[in-house]
């Protein structure tokens, strides 16, 4: 009887590894995230396979949605304890059970919906040389200004080529929370008051300490009333806390070249200040400078 052969785990199932770790894509969407990878995956099928090899190792597991997606029902991936021990020390301590765990449909759109807009900002952030860093998945940040407790959809940071970062947390909305209300636990209106008390807790020490990005998957309307409401309990209306974009937008755009977010104030704007490659501005005012002096000496 021989025994079974271990699976080599390489650069690239890390890197598949860490991103199911931030969030529960499915299989289409992780292929089009491998485009991140320093050795992206050429086809999905071949991409099943390996996440097929991966969790016939205990690593991951996978659960099906309860959502029709070109005439099936995509499934979802999701890190096993070994897994989630794989990749981190021994020392730290384990998620809460429910990350193992199926999602509950009621969830679904909600999960799904926000894997379509990561999976959007990972490629298009790569594809600018931005980098992704100290992503905090959904749940896993708390954020507290008495009398608030905030728990992001998810939090990142975005590093530009020349070094600037820029700090963000989602706000997936689905239209299913009341916009007004102070009392309502999940209301929209408690929690743009929430963040804006976090934020002016740090405003003398850094008055860009991140933004919250809401993004509404039923209604460009909705999202006006979101931003409109913001600019009436903001306590500096001065300051940009909140911009906001619908998803079918988002999708169909680069969002990182294309200014279809909106603040409070109403203003257009990209996600970050669109970065500009020293050497390149250099070549084109030289070649600008070279084609002026031509017309003028003819």
């Amino acid at each position: 009887m021989t025994n079974k052969k271990s699976l080599i785990i390489g650069p690239r199932d890390l890197e598949l590894l860490t991103h199911i770790d931030q969030h529960p894509f499915t299989a289409e969407q992780l292929l089009q995230i491998s485009e991140t990878f320093p050795q992206p995956f050429t086809h999905v099928r071949l991409l099943r396979r390996r996440l097929s090899q991966l969790r016939s190792e205990g690593l991951v597991k996978s659960f099906p949605y309860a959502v029709a997606s070109n005439g099936g029902s995509p499934h979802y991936w999701k890190l096993t304890r070994d897994g989630w021990r794989f990749l981190n020390s021994k020392q730290t301590a384990l998620p809460k059970r429910r990350y193992f765990e199926s999602i509950s449909q009621g969830h679904h759109f909600h999960t799904l919906s926000l894997a379509q807009l990561l999976t959007h900002l990972l490629i298009h952030a790569h594809r600018q040389g931005i980098a992704v860093r100290h992503f905090a998945r959904e749940n896993s940040l708390k954020l507290e200004a008495a009398p608030f407790t905030l728990f992001p959809d998810c939090a990142f940071q975005l590093v530009t080529p020349d070094g600037r970062a820029f700090n963000f947390v989602v706000e997936l909305d689905n239209g299913t929370e009341r916009v007004r209300s102070k009392l309502d636990v999940e209301s929209i209106e408690r929690k743009l008051r929430g963040y804006d008390a976090h934020q002016s807790q740090f405003e003398a020490l850094d008055p860009e300490r991140y933004l919250v990005l809401f993004v509404t998957t039923r209604s460009q309307q909705r999202l006006k009333h979101i931003l409109d409401l913001a600019a009436m309990v903001m306590q500096n209306p001065q300051r940009t806390v909140f911009i906001g974009s619908d998803l079918k937008t988002v999708l169909e755009s680069d969002p990182f070249r294309q200014p279809v977010f909106h603040d409070h104030r109403g203003l257009k704007r990209v996600l970050i200040p669109i970065f500009k490659d020293p050497l390149k501005e250099k070549k084109v005012s030289q070649r600008n400078t070279e084609r002026s002096s031509e017309i003028v000496v003819a």
